[in-house]
Formats: C-alpha cells, structure tokens, sequence
C-alpha cells in the first residue's frame, strides 16, 4: 500500500491478513494518525506479525532512508521487500527482528533493538554498508497485536565512527605503548586497558580495581608532584589537560618511565565526573636518551683528557727548550745567538699549537676551534712573550665566529705567529716599543686577517729573528687550504694581509 493510503484501505488491509481491525479509533482519527505518520520526520513502516512480517505501509522518511523511494514495498515481507546480504551480520539481525516480534506478540510490551548491520542494495549492484537501531511497538485491536509500528533509525555514520576509533586506539596501543584510563577521583575506582598493569609491574589482576596501589609504586621524589597535578586539573576549566612524567621502579631494579595526559570529562555510563586519558610508555626513549647522554659526556671527558695531556706534552717541550735556551745564552761561540733566536722561534710555535689545543671544543663526531678565540688568543700570547705593553698591540674582530678543524687551526696557529713574529722583527723600536695592529673580518665567503706593523728598522732585530721556516709554513697554508698570503711595505707600513676561503 503506498503512501497517502487511507486509515480505511489499511484497515482493510490488515482485516484481510490478521482478520482485526487496526485499532480502536474513528476513521478520522485514523485519518489524522496516518497522515500525521506520513508527515514525520523519522522513518517508519507498518507490518503484520505474520510469518513473513507482511509489509502493509511505510512513510516518505523511511523510502528515503531506505534510498528505495517509488518502489512498492506493501504486500511484500520484510526480508522480500529488504533482502539481507548473505553473511553472519545480516543473518543476526533478521533472527533478532523476528525474536522480538514473537516476544512482542506474548508481552504486548514495545522492543527496542540495535545497533544491528542489516546492509541495503545498492543502485550499480551489491550491498551498501548500514548499522540500525529500531524501535518496534504493537498496534492493538480488541486485545490482540494487530500490526507492528516499527521506527528506523540509520546509526551508520555513528558506528563506523566508534569503529575507527577503536582502530585507531588499537593501533596506537600496539605501536605507540599508549593505554586508556579513567579515574573516579571520588571513589578511586581506576578503569584501565591491561597494559597499565604491566607497566607498573603488576601481574594480571592482581592491582585491584583502586588507583591507590599504582599510587604507591611512583617513585617517591615524583610522587608530590602527581598529587599536586591531580588537585590542579580537578579544580581547573574544563578542558584543561593535566600532565604527568615520572618514574615507576621495577621489581628487577630498572624503572619505566611513564608519560600520562588527561582532562576532566563526564562519563556517559555513571554521569560523574572522571579524569581521562592515556599512559606512554617513554622507558625506550629515555633509556636512549641517557646512553648518548652518557656517552656525549665520555666523549667530552676524552678529549678534556687528551687537551690537558697535550698541554702538559708541550708544556714539557717548552720548558726544555728554555733550558737549553739560557744554556746557549751563557755559551761565548760566535754561533750561540743564532742558536737562541732559532730556539725563541721554536719556542712561539709551540706555543701556538699549546694554544689551539686549548681551544678545541668538541662538535659532534669531531674537534673544532673557534677562529675568533684562536686569533684573540694567539696574539695575547705573543704580546705577552715578547714584553711590549698591552697597549702596543690592537686587535679587532668583526664578522660572525667560524670553526676550524682542529688541523686547519693547527696550522693556522702557526702561521699568525710567524706573522706576529715578523711584526715585532721590523716593528719593534730599540726601547722595545711598537705599534702593531691585528684585525680579523669574517664573512660567509672567507677569512681575512691583517697584521700591520710600523716599520722601524729594515735590519731585523737580532733577538726575534727567524729561520726560513716561517715562509715555509705560510707556503704550506696557502697550498693545502686554498689561502692566499700577501705581504709587502706601504709607505712606512707593512702589511701582511691572510685570506682564508669559506
């Protein structure tokens, strides 16, 4: 019977079928009962309780829900008119539709069924996935079920929903270490997936339903500090998420260290207000992170170790190296002064690779030095060696710091005292006065170091003079770094200009 049917035509209808009437009221209270049924917005349909649960009416909603509208459904059963798909899902809801008909019929009571999947064909053929909740209610006439109302509702969208979340949850569970809790603050009842247990160390139902013994098995110095969080999330706004790490010792002597995040909510089951959230399990993490911790100092304290063992090495080399040098100087050969100043020479290398392994500083997986603090270093140490005032000697430093690799540094080291040195030769006057200024620009591109000195004498003086090792040294940087070394008098200056490239 179609929609628009008269109250009469499905009296008729259900006489020819059940042979009773539909019920009790006047015609046009019949009238008014259809036509308001037809008008409803949720989806309904009238049938027999018959063997084959004979379809005898159905509203606009329900042809809509049912995505079948202008198909004629009346005179055809339930499972006719809606075949099931052929699995174990379609088969339970037609055996739990039929049950509550037949239990209906006996208690004259309404049923309310579902969620159940009962799936629907679809326009280019096979089924269409559909989740239902139904409420049926008997139709009485002169004591007896004449006819069933039954009310639809499509719960699809809703239990895939909760499907995907429950996946999601799952998986999370399984590759993340994350479990889900609530917790009654009131009661102390504690609801929680069975991972919990395993991460305080608790056998299998052996913890009990309270959170009180998880509570006794925190670490006693973060134990204050989960209380704390706890009083602090119960009186905060709702929506505020509370946030627990802390450590929970083993029975074998290890600890697990948990992440816990949570917020207050309303528990639909018991209407009472719980905390909800989940637990991490961070132990892998943390134990990751102190081994390259622990490592990472290791590694600081070797080369701490080595830098002091080389500083003491050369430290040694310089002291025999005066030694000799004050011997030399007692000594009346004619060779002897040329002896010292060689051995003076020597003496400012060293110094300024004792000076680069005092800077070094470990990066990663290697050694650097900081040309900034090279440059500044290497030229208080001449300043100092040689005994001209602090004043006679300027230094300027612009640009952006660079790091050297500690061989680079070496090197370079080496160089900046030779030209250091050459300054002091030719710039240092007969009252050991001198005017000598240094600067340093660093740029993205390269290096650039300038040492200018007054040029007082062109002889040398004796005392600073150096071998040809110094222009061997500055031959060996520009080859094998790529820097360029220029030098010459300008006027009654002379510049040495160094040009490291990036």
């Amino acid at each position: 019977m179609l929609r628009g049917c008269s109250a009469l035509a499905v009296r008729r209808d259900v006489e020819d079928h059940n042979s009773a009437a539909l019920c009790d009221f006047p015609t046009t209270e019949q009238d008014l009962l259809i036509a308001g049924m037809e008008q409803a917005p949720f989806a309904a349909l009238l049938f027999l309780p018959d063997d084959k649960l004979t379809l005898t009416w159905r509203n606009e909603a329900h042809a809509v829900m049912t995505d079948t509208i202008g198909v004629d459904v009346v005179g055809l059963g339930m499972f006719e008119a809606f075949p099931p798909s052929e699995d174990y899902e379609g088969t339970a809801a037609m055996d739990a539709i039929r049950s509550a008909v037949i239990e209906m019929v006996a208690s004259l009571q309404p049923s309310y069924i579902g969620p159940y999947r009962y799936d629907l064909h679809s326009c280019g053929g096979g089924f269409v996935e559909h989740h239902w909740r139904i409420r049926m209610s008997p139709v009485m006439s002169q004591g007896r079920v004449a006819a069933i109302l039954q009310v639809a509702q499509d719960v699809t969208q809703e239990v895939l929903a909760t499907k995907l979340s429950e996946t999601l949850q799952r998986a999370a569970a399984k590759t993340t270490s994350v479990s889900y809790f609530n917790y009654d603050p009131q009661t102390d009842h504690f609801n929680r997936s069975p991972t919990v247990d395993e991460m305080f160390g608790f056998e299998p139902g052996e913890a009990g339903d309270l959170a009180a013994p998880f509570f006794e098995r925190i670490h006693p110095e973060d134990l204050p500090g989960v209380h704390a969080e706890v009083a602090r999330v119960l009186c905060a706004p709702r929506g505020e998420v509370a946030a627990f790490d802390y450590r929970v010792p083993q029975v074998d002597g290890t600890e697990r260290f948990l992440r816990i995040r949570a917020e207050m909510a309303i528990d639909p089951a018991d209407r009472r207000d719980k905390l909800v959230g989940t637990f991490v399990d961070l132990t892998d993490v943390e134990t990751h992170r102190r081994q390259l911790q622990r490592e990472l100092a290791l590694r600081e304290a070797l080369v701490s170790e080595a830098n002091h063992r080389i500083k003491n090495s050369l430290a040694i080399a310089l002291a025999v190296l005066r030694m000799e040098k004050q011997v030399l100087l007692k000594d009346d050969h004619d060779h002897s002064s040329s002896t010292v100043a060689a051995l003076t020479a020597l003496e400012g290398r060293i110094g300024a690779i004792s000076s680069v392994h005092g800077l070094m500083q470990l990066d990663g997986n290697r050694t650097d030095v900081s040309l900034r603090s090279l440059v500044a270093e290497l030229v208080r140490q001449v300043q100092t060696s040689s005994g001209v005032p602090p004043e006679d000697v300027q230094l300027t430093l612009t640009g952006p710091d660079r790091l050297l690799d500690s061989d680079m540094a070496a090197t370079l080291g080496m160089i900046l005292n030779e030209l250091m040195t050459n300054a002091l030769k030719y710039g240092m006057s007969a009252e050991g006065r001198a005017e000598i200024i240094v600067t340093a620009e660093i740029t993205p591109e390269e290096a650039r170091i300038e040492v200018t000195n007054r040029i007082e004498t062109e002889d040398p003086i004796d005392a600073i003079t150096s071998s040809r090792l110094g222009s061997m040294l500055v031959q060996q940087l520009a080859s094998d770094y790529d820097a360029t070394v220029e030098a010459g008098p300008q006027g009654e200056i002379y510049v040495t200009r160094l040009c490291l490239p990036a």
